[in-house]
């Protein structure tokens, strides 16, 4: 049953090591199975918005996809055996993907992503969302941070806790970012069970994810690669999106239009960013004349007005 979701080969991505156990990164979740009470995880995953979870395909090649969606599950939480568990409603396998191949003549692979459909949406956590375009100038060299449930050292213990490790995009083509043990703080690397987790990248405000961990060494001691999700991938992603909620704007599948709060980097202008309309009292302060026409009666409640300043200055922060 291990098998689920994808037991790793070698040079297959794997869990963490070299880093510390973290309950943040809420939008990282564990992929595996509950065996009567006794959860199992083979892989991990990122929520891209509150219904659909983005992984590796390796992880759910190895069996057929209505296996994996009848008998899967997505963990939510810093650990395996305290998260909460959610049903996946469909799967999807990236359909050009090469399955990375050991020995002379091998490959890397290539579109290793696929998305899982959870049975309801997930209301509870902010989700990460990817990033479209990514230039060699602003990856190479860049600090981010991967995120896993898996072992965290090479002799296979420590699975089931979220760890997360800071390392350094050393090499970029046009389908990984590379990164070596050598060049990471502490020596930290992906290996084998962190399959299809998160690789993000934070720009002060907000979490962007730019690549899901792909492969590794076999030791998990010198380099890993995990794959883009801008270029290639990215229409493909966006294309599962809209069948999913029926529509490709990140603000209307995460329900942020009209919410309360402005989010000023949405697709469309969010109405909550919308200005106030100005109002002119008149000389004696008897009638006030709003922008619409309208007339209100001197002396009626106005304590809202105080409060604009801090309306109109309320962003998201993610």
């Amino acid at each position: 049953m291990i098998g689920l979701l994808g037991l790793l080969s070698v040079a297959s991505a794997a869990d963490l090591v070299n880093a510390s156990a973290d309950d943040g990164y809420d939008f990282t979740v564990a992929l595996g199975a509950d065996l009567g009470g006794s959860p199992i995880t083979a892989c991990t995953g990122s929520l891209i918005t509150p219904e659909v979870i983005l992984t590796a395909a390796h992880c759910g090649s190895d069996l057929p996809m209505d296996l994996v969606v009848s008998l899967g599950k997505a963990f939510f939480g810093s650990r395996l055996d305290t998260a909460d568990q959610v049903s996946f409603s469909d799967g999807i396998i990236h359909p050009d993907y090469v399955e990375l191949q050991n020995g002379i003549g091998g490959t890397w692979g290539r579109n290793d992503i696929a998305v899982l459909v959870l049975a309801e949406p997930v209301d509870w956590i902010e989700p990460v969302w990817i990033a479209k375009d990514l230039s060699d100038e602003e990856t190479i060299g860049a600090t981010v941070t991967s995120i896993g449930f898996g072992i965290s050292d090479a002799d296979g213990s420590g699975s089931g806790i979220k760890r997360a490790a800071e390392m350094t995009v050393d090499e970029v083509d046009d389908v990984f970012l590379h990164t070596f043990s050598s060049t990471n703080p502490g020596g930290a690397n992906v290996c084998s069970g962190d399959s299809g987790g998160p690789q993000v990248y934070f720009d002060g405000e907000k979490w962007t994810q730019w690549a899901v961990h792909s492969w590794g060494d076999q030791n998990c001691e010198f380099r890993s690669a995990s794959t883009r999700v801008d270029g290639e991938v990215h229409e493909w992603i966006m294309d599962q999106l809209e069948d999913v909620h029926g529509t490709r704007d990140r603000c209307e599948m995460w329900n942020r239009y009209d919410d309360g709060i402005c989010d000023d980097d949405c697709d469309l202008e969010d109405p909550d960013c919308a200005e106030p309309e100005t109002s002119d009292w008149d000389a004696d302060d008897e009638v006030k004349t709003s922008g619409t026409g309208c007339a209100v009666a001197a002396g009626a409640p106005s304590f809202w007005w105080a409060a604009l300043p801090a309306l109109v200055g309320l962003r998201r922060r993610r």
